[in-house]
């Protein structure tokens, strides 16, 4: 009989023939990171593999293969992992070419906490219990409720489950046994002895490209460790709207997304316990925050709604769950917690954000932007507090732009041209051979460029090559601009800026400063009112501040008013984690902030057309003194 597996190489993963599934859904299983990004529709042509044997066994290469693909690469035989299937069973081995495989990525942990009073959700008390006589025959739940609220004050009810810890708990120890409460309101847990030192939290940013958690001592308030990941549902859809499509389209597609963003979470737990000495039964509490589809899909809410006007989210406030509900391995009857949601596009995250800045207690106005492939922006003060939500779309993560990538090994980060010297310098992740280009770096690109004239500014690349800059004609027959060219037997791969990359770029930041005017103009200020600009995430971190300005993605303001608030969803989750009156602001805010849908507004498409310019159609409007166009 024929042998069935696949086999990928050079990991030499093996995994059982299926008909008709596509190489990327059998990499997926077999544990092998092939980079995908497009959600499998072979847009972004990054899952580029090549098979050894067996290829006659394979889907012929389709027309999507044809238009993403160069025709020296189908000559080699490359195929798009995400378009190919197999038809017939038989040994069959595909290479993963290393530039199709997925580095090491640069995540972001940290981020700046603003400190609170100590009062977590859950919390411990140590009783003295009088133990049953003859004399006094009360029963067990009897005699430990009334001595929580004689002693300790709380009226408790004791959640269901735990009623069979009870006996054991009270006696081990000579009636002497601490109890854990939620809220003070429910008795979630019994030990015999005192376990009051005992007390573990875990803070989750749960964001489209990544996945960090904190392990928190809850006795304490100390961060004892921090783990990251990329979304694992990235191969599934690189941004929110292609995850929403594919719940949608797919009958398990839910189930699927949910799996798959929950084992990542298990296996940052038992990583943060076990790295502590700890046992993830010891962790009672979670606190989740991320987008509201992000929040839907953890939950197991259908977020199909959200992609329809009038975009309205499931649900908005706070929601506490226990973790089996969701097969979370922390403590069973503790609880798993997500912050309130504002609108369909701004999620807990964006609380997060907006608790961990302090912008919601200036008595100026100023503005919080945490830019990802849907960007989040809110400007106001303590008076007032708008908030809207931008389709940046993937091209900072490197969707759409021909040779970027995320911010990992290799990935291109820092670009400064030497106009007079006509020489490119670069910087790359971990100072590695380039392999293609980042976020940060791709936003440098199209700000020297600007500054060099090699672009327009409507954003047509119009350098000649006679002009002394590497201009050349494109397969697509358009120019392009070539930032890095390896050296005979060099490493690295070639790495250009094509035309249409630079309109990427420009939509992307036309959405995030369609936003940016937009609510100035709800509030009736111009940028030069904004007295603080805090950019949160990875990508904000990262890119250089002068080129965001240069090319019009931030606010036009000195550079010197904008802050960098690093990982600021994971800040406020985890404040929210360690205080009760975290969560009770949570719950203000998001009913205070006011929410904009961008695309409503009469205004809407003109803004983004001026936005599209570089850096965009209104310099007396909104004056800069780093704008050099």
């Amino acid at each position: 009989m024929a042998d069935r597996a696949i086999r990928f190489q050079p990991s030499g993963s093996r995994i059982t023939y299926r008909p008709d599934a596509t190489l990327l859904e059998l990499a997926r299983e077999a544990g092998v990171s092939i980079e995908s990004i497009c959600g499998g529709s072979g847009k972004c042509g990054k899952c580029k593999v090549v098979s050894t044997h067996g290829k006659q066994k394979l889907s012929p290469t389709n027309e999507i293969e044809q238009s993403s693909l160069r025709n020296d690469e189908i000559e080699a035989g490359l195929r798009l992992a995400c378009q190919t299937r197999v038809l017939s069973e038989g040994d069959i081995v595909v290479l993963v070419p290393e530039g199709s495989r997925r580095g090491h990525h640069r995540l972001l942990a940290s981020g700046i906490e603003p400190a609170v009073e100590l009062a977590p959700a859950v919390s411990k008390v140590l009783l003295k219990i009088p133990p049953a006589t003859l004399a006094d025959i009360r029963a067990d739940d009897d005699r430990l409720l009334d001595i929580l609220n004689s002693e300790a004050a709380v009226r408790a009810n004791i959640a269901p489950g735990v009623h069979r810890l009870v006996p054991s708990a009270l006696r081990e120890k000579s009636w002497e046994a601490t109890v854990t409460l939620f809220r003070k309101e429910e008795l979630i847990g019994i030990d015999p002895g005192d376990t009051t030192g005992e007390l573990l939290g875990i803070a989750v940013d749960l964001g489209t490209t990544k996945i960090v958690a904190y392990l928190v001592d809850l006795a304490t308030g100390s961060t004892i460790g921090t783990e990251s990941c990329p979304n694992p549902q990235i191969p599934f859809g690189e941004d929110v709207m292609s995850r929403i499509t594919f719940t949608a389209g797919e009958r398990d597609g839910l189930d699927r997304l949910q799996k798959v963003a929950i084992g990542a979470i298990n296996d940052m737990i038992g990583r943060l316990c076990s790295e502590a000495d700890r046992n993830t039964v010891d962790v009672l509490e979670i606190v989740v925050v991320g987008n509201t589809a992000m929040h839907h899909i953890l939950f197991g809410i259908s977020p199909v709604h959200l992609a329809t006007a009038p975009y309205a989210p499931v649900v908005r406030k706070a929601l506490s769950v226990n973790p089996g509900h969701l097969g979370i391995d922390i403590y069973p009857f503790g609880r798993v917690t997500a912050l309130p949601n504002i609108a369909g596009f701004v999620g807990a995250d964006a609380i997060a954000v907006l608790m961990s800045s302090g912008l919601y207690e200036q008595d100026d106005i100023g503005m919080m932007i945490d830019i990802g492939t849907n960007t989040e922006i809110i400007a106001g003060g303590r008076d007032r507090l708008i908030s809207c939500s931008c389709a940046s779309g993937p091209a900072f993560e490197g969707a759409h732009i021909k040779n970027g990538m995320r911010a990992a090994t290799g990935a291109i980060e820092r670009v400064w041209i030497d106009e007079s010297a006509r020489k490119i310098h670069l910087r790359t992740v971990d100072d590695a051979s380039p392999k293609g280009i980042c976020g940060s770096g791709i936003v440098d690109a199209i700000s020297e460029m600007l500054k060099c004239g090699i672009i327009s500014a409507s954003g047509a690349i119009t350098s000649a090559p006679e002009e002394g800059w590497n201009v050349r004609e494109g397969s697509d027959r358009k120019p392009e601009f070539v930032l890095y060219e390896p050296e005979d037997n060099g490493d690295g791969i070639e790495v250009s800026i094509t035309q249409n990359d630079v309109q990427e770029i420009q939509l992307a930041k036309a959405a995030i400063y369609t936003g940016v005017s937009t609510l100035l103009k709800k509030l009736g200020v111009d940028c030069l009112d904004i007295s603080t600009v805090y950019v949160a995430g990875a990508f904000g971190t990262y890119v250089d501040t002068s080129s965001a300005i240069h090319i019009g993605m931030y606010p036009d303001i000195p550079p010197e008013r904008i802050k960098f608030i690093g990982n600021a969803a994971g800040s406020g989750a985890r404040m929210a984690l360690k205080s009760v009156e975290a969560r009770r602001l949570a719950d203000d805010l998001s009913r205070k902030v006011e929410y904009i849908e961008l695309a409503s507004e009469k205004d809407f498409q003109s803004e983004f057309a001026k936005a599209m310019f570089l850096p965009h159609r209104e310099p007396d409007r909104f004056p800069s003194a780093n704008r050099s166009t």
